[in-house]
């Protein structure tokens, strides 16, 4: 605690949104593989193009609303700074 402020929220904050941001880009990642493969004849098991894809698209919203919380905490952060500056 900072002159009565708790700044450990804003930074777990970003961190929180960090990692959720790489677990949402890691989904893509492994959506986009799926479906890059769901034709190969040589692929040991079948993929689900319709899960892939809510899969593709999901990791997308987690990585575009984890980069909003990031933005936020910096933002709080940045407020703290320039208020005891």
């Amino acid at each position: 605690m900072t002159n009565g402020i708790d700044t450990g929220n804003s930074s777990s904050a970003f961190y929180a949104g960090v990692q959720g941001y790489n677990q949402g880009v890691e989904q893509v990642k492994q959506a986009a593989v799926d479906l890059s493969s769901a034709n190969n004849p040589n692929r040991e098991n079948p993929i689900n193009i319709n899960q892939s894809a809510v899969e593709l698209i999901s990791g997308n919203l987690q990585a575009e609303a984890s980069a909003n919380v990031i933005k936020t905490a910096d933002g709080m952060l940045g407020t703290i700074i320039d208020t005891f500056a």
